[in-house]
């Protein structure tokens, strides 16, 4: 198991904000076409799904609740994803909310499910998303993406931890690949990230960083 007996330092003022990606060996985290996905193995997955289960709350941005947004309702239903979360302590059903400026029906027709499990549409910005957390006492909150909404985070310096899985994969570009952070160049002095541990398994790296 990669990263066993996880713990988190909790800001005083807000919740803890962590995120975990799998890029290429070039920084490709997706592609627009069939045939890319997934880029990682299947100890990337459920290292991204022990990950996802120490949250209280997951959020997604649209487009990622639209392409992926189903899979999570499945996963954080699952026998084995509220193993991980009793085993772990946690208490309850996690959390899932989709930030959009623009809900419609489409997405709610595609996070439709058979678990009566209905995703919480936020419209706000992301100041009032971070109080509402806090307000809600939603101490955990993994931000599942995508790159735009990762983006936002760390342009507010709200990023606390950072998990990227290495694979050993290169796919380069013809403009349907993203990297981890689009639609925003940031101040290379604005995210500091310090290396809190580096783990091999198989071919793939998996690298923990803390940001601040």
């Amino acid at each position: 198991m990669i990263y066993k007996n996880l713990s988190f330092e909790k800001p005083s003022n807000r919740p803890f904000f962590y995120s975990s990606f799998v890029a290429t060996a070039d920084g490709k985290v997706w592609v627009g076409k069939p045939g890319y996905w997934p880029i990682g193995s299947k100890t990337d997955f459920e290292t991204f799904t022990y990950l996802r289960a120490h949250a209280d709350a997951i959020i997604d941005g649209k487009g990622t609740a639209m392409q992926f947004g189903k899979n999570t309702i499945e996963t954080v239903h699952s026998d084995s994803f509220k193993a991980i979360r009793k085993s772990l302590g946690k208490v309850g059903e996690i959390r899932y909310f989709v930030v959009t400026k623009h809900p419609d029906e489409a997405l709610e027709k595609r996070l439709a499910n058979p678990f009566n499990f209905s995703p919480e549409i936020f419209q706000g910005d992301i100041n009032e998303l971070v109080q509402q957390l806090k307000n809600e006492q939603l101490d955990y909150v993994f931000v599942d993406g995508g790159p735009h909404l990762l983006t936002s985070f760390l342009d507010h310096n709200l990023l606390d931890e950072l998990f990227i899985t290495i694979a050993p994969r290169i796919f380069g570009n013809d403009g349907s690949a993203m990297t981890m952070v689009e639609g925003l160049l940031l101040d290379p002095k604005k995210v500091q990230m310090q290396l809190l541990s580096v783990e091999k398994a198989g071919n793939e790296v998996f690298l923990r960083y803390r940001l601040g």
